[in-house]
């Protein structure tokens, strides 16, 4: 029976408190160990940049890791104490003359990723940690779990930390046929729910989350609730490309990156094979390979065999270049008359529309991509005969790609490397003034 006497409360009470006093001793045990792993030791300069890299020449496993080599390569421009924490690998190569910022392979891809890396903190103790987000590059969604626990744990410790999203998700454009050419399998309403859980996770753990461009930016305030005050655009890089004289018309048509269906590799194809007729001197280049470590039957190894079938027709004029590594891009770039993206989903910035803004190429985007550049004058809905009607367009009429080209430089003036890596430096805070190295005075 209930009973209302104060006096009947009190035994129960004292236990009550004994409880929640042991709990609260043991919650300021925890909290001391973790701030004691940087207690009066933390190195107060040190940067620690957190993704996957590449080792030399290989072939990068993903875009992040070929983002993150130029970046490092224009951060060591600057007066900072930077090491990379990269994935392991076999030898485990600290690439001493690769760049003059020490790589470190610090971490196991999948559920030991989180362990490692906290190793790491307590050893190295950075004054910063700068990680590279993208669903899946850690180790699939372990992996990826394994690292938001790190990160809820590197916060205890005082440590600053940066998160650069590479992929933003719309959740509206989570549908079913997306996640199986994605490889995901998992329902669409469940897989909205962990990426719009894991995403606002990434909010709360993190001082500041950088994204490459607004439409991204709004995302992450609208869909996913993050304040706006942490979240900020800092464009993807481009290179700095040196004047070349002008060469004779090559008649090519690029599509560069990893040939995966949401990129929409195909559509571009069936265009080309719509006008190969009208213009018999044109080649149509497919500059990229598969991702490493593919199972048989995964859907974008079956992407591949279609576009193989597609392109049967068209015989030499259509090339499948496979992967192209560092020392070929250059050149790859520079015999390109046109660049194609005709992206079926907008999640991330791409890299290879970096490139071709930076060795200033005349391109079309599709419509998805609009977002991102909504004043480029050269986009089309993504159907074959709408991008074969603006291919038409620029294929007959120099005069039109030489425009695009120019405007192409005007953008790449606004994104070049040193640029990008001098405003994240900045957001750092390491130094006051961030003068490149070659700068300073005697």
């Amino acid at each position: 029976m209930a009973t209302s006497r104060i006096s009947d409360l009190l035994a129960p009470l004292h236990r009550a408190e004994i409880y929640v006093d042991a709990s609260l001793r043991h919650t300021s045990r925890l909290l001391r160990l973790l701030r004691g792993s940087r207690n009066g030791q933390t190195a107060p300069d040190r940067i620690a940049l957190i993704t996957p890299y590449p080792v030399r020449d290989q072939q990068s496993i993903s875009g992040v890791a070929s983002y993150s080599r130029e970046l490092v390569r224009a951060l060591v421009e600057f007066d900072l104490d930077l090491e990379v924490w990269a994935e392991r690998t076999f030898p485990e190569s600290t690439e001493p003359g690769a760049v003059s910022a020490q790589v470190i392979r610090a971490w196991r891809p999948g559920l030991w990723a989180g362990l490692d890396l906290w190793r790491m903190l307590r050893t190295r103790r950075p004054a910063v940690l700068h990680v590279q987000i993208e669903y899946f590059i850690f180790g699939g969604w372990l992996g990826f779990i394994s690292l938001s626990v790190f990160l809820v744990a590197a916060r205890f410790t005082g440590t600053k930390v940066f998160a650069t999203a590479h992929q933003v998700l719309s959740l509206a454009g989570l549908r079913r046929q997306v996640l199986r050419e994605l490889g995901v399998r998992l329902p669409a309403q469940v897989a909205r729910v962990l990426v719009y859980l894991s995403t606002a996770l990434l909010g709360r753990v993190t001082d500041r989350i950088i994204v490459h461009e607004e439409v991204f930016r709004s995302r992450l305030i609208e869909e996913y609730q993050i304040h706006p005050a942490r979240v900020e655009v800092i464009n993807h890089g481009v290179p700095e490309v040196p004047d070349y004289p002008p060469a004779q018309r090559s008649k090519r048509i690029l599509l560069f990156g990893y040939l995966k269906w949401y990129k929409g590799i195909d559509i571009a194809l069936r265009a080309f094979c719509e006008v190969a007729v009208e213009f018999p001197d044109w080649k149509l280049i497919i500059a990229g390979g598969l991702p490493a470590g593919l199972g048989k039957g995964h859907p974008h190894i079956r992407f591949y065999n279609y576009l193989r079938a597609l392109s049967h027709q068209l015989g030499k004029r259509v090339e499948f270049f496979g992967y192209v590594g560092d020392a070929a891009i250059p050149e790859l770039f520079r015999q390109a008359d046109l660049v194609l993206f005709p992206y079926r989903v907008l999640f991330s910035a791409s890299g290879p529309l970096a490139l071709a803004i930076g060795y200033r190429k005349a391109f079309i985007i599709s419509e998805p991509l609009r977002p991102i550049l909504p004043t480029w004058p050269f986009w089309c809905p993504n159907l074959p005969d709408r991008w074969a009607r603006t291919l038409r367009r620029l294929m007959e009429d120099e005069d039109l790609i030489c425009r695009a080209e120019i405007l192409a430089g005007l953008l790449a003036s606004t994104r070049m490397w040193p640029d990008i890596a001098r405003q994240i430096a900045r957001r750092y805070g390491a130094v006051e003034s961030l003068v490149p190295v070659a700068d300073h005075s005697p």
